[in-house]
């Protein structure tokens, strides 16, 4: 066996190898342009100009630009008989619908505060796992809309999807909350609604949670947006003190006193506090003249409630502790949050239970069918 050469390896060559022509370009680019067929005339063209330079030149690539020719021929001639029916202006228009489509689809992960949306089936009962949304103008009809967006703290395994969940409700919650400060302008139809990770999206690093509002009845016809980028200072005020004290009202122990009556007493003390600090914020808020007497009003009624509210947390047995958090609870009145809210230009049709939290429907994370859940992938 020949030195150098390895086992089943072919013996190499005597002599120089001969060199073998060159391919013509006009002829590659020939069948370039005759399979794209973005102009299939030019296919032709460029395959008879590299014809007649292979037979000058004695180059290769005949077979490439006799292909590409042929193609062209073919390609023209389907495009001529499309735009004699018609055919290729429904296919163009085809594109165009699709290209706009395109354009406005956003994938749940990428979702944005602020940003309005329709989900791509039959409604949000009918999501079960949303890779994206359509994005429309808020001031047109839509089924949701982004309140925020936060990322789950877990890290590590998949922490499965009822702490996912959880999660979710609780923090999309503040986020919402947040986001519709005037939540009496807000339609009875705009329930809670988020997008969280799957078990599968986990293992890819999925993370983030997209909250919202939505309705899965008649659309939405505007923002709900109520926050510092659409309040005045005055109205902003309001609103923020209005929702600190819904915040611990909100927070009441489901055990009653006789049951946990520390936690009861630790809570009317937090509705002290919270009381104390938000009628000083009423007194000395950037009120316009025809707010300032209305707003002094609810100052003196969140200081009545706090009067009450102390007793409560000083209470030694259920019955005094319940007469005085029933007596702090009338300290409010509809008549003047009406009026300060007419005189802040704030909406002014109470929902239609007062004071209650709006209590979301059990969401289901990323997998639904959710009323009032979300999905995606």
């Amino acid at each position: 066996m020949p030195a150098g050469v390895q086992p089943g390896m072919p013996y190499p060559p005597y002599g120089p190898e001969p060199q073998r022509p060159a391919t013509n370009g006009f002829a590659i680019s020939s069948l370039v342009t005759g399979i794209v067929c973005c102009l299939p005339p030019l296919g032709l063209v460029l395959g008879l100009i590299a014809l007649g330079q292979i037979r000058k030149r004695g180059e290769g690539g005949r077979g490439l630009a006799v292909a590409g020719s042929v193609l062209s021929v073919i390609s023209t001639i389907l495009m001529t008989v499309g735009f004699a029916t018609g055919t290729a202006r429904e296919a163009w228009d085809g594109f165009r619908e699709a290209a706009r489509e395109g354009a406005v689809a956003e994938s749940t992960f990428d979702l944005r505060t602020g940003q309005c949306f329709d989900t791509p089936g039959r409604g949000l009962e009918d999501e079960e796992e949303a890779v994206s949304v359509r994005i429309v103008d808020c001031d047109s009809p839509h089924e949701g809309e982004v309140t925020g967006t936060f990322t789950l703290g877990a890290s590590g395994g998949w922490p499965g999807r009822k702490a996912v969940e959880a999660e979710a409700e609780r923090r999309c919650e503040d986020v919402s909350s947040g986001y519709t400060l005037d939540w009496w302008a807000v339609p009875p139809t705009a329930e809670p609604y988020y997008y969280a990770p799957t078990r599968d999206g986990w293992r890819f690093g999925d993370r983030g949670v997209t909250c919202a509002l939505a309705s899965d009845g008649p659309k939405l016809e505007s923002s709900v947006r109520s926050d510092r980028t659409t309040l005045d200072p005055a109205q902003l005020v309001y609103l923020e003190g209005e929702l600190a004290v819904d915040t611990v009202w909100w927070e009441e122990p489901e055990e009653l006193f006789e049951d946990d009556p520390e936690a009861n007493r630790a809570w009317a003390e937090r509705m002290v506090r919270t009381l104390s600090t938000e009628a000083r914020e009423l007194r000395s808020g950037p009120w316009p003249a025809s707010a300032l007497r209305h707003a002094l009003a609810r100052a003196e009624e969140y200081d009545t409630a706090r009067r009450h509210f102390g007793r409560a947390a000083a209470a030694r047995d259920e019955q005094g502790f319940w007469d005085a958090t029933s007596e702090a609870a009338d300290a409010f009145r509809q008549e003047t949050e009406i009026a300060v809210r007419s005189a802040l230009g704030l909406a002014t049709d109470p929902p239609e239970e007062p004071g209650e939290p709006g209590e979301p429907a059990k969401p289901d994370g990323r997998e639904g069918p959710l009323p009032g859940g979300g999905t995606t992938v």
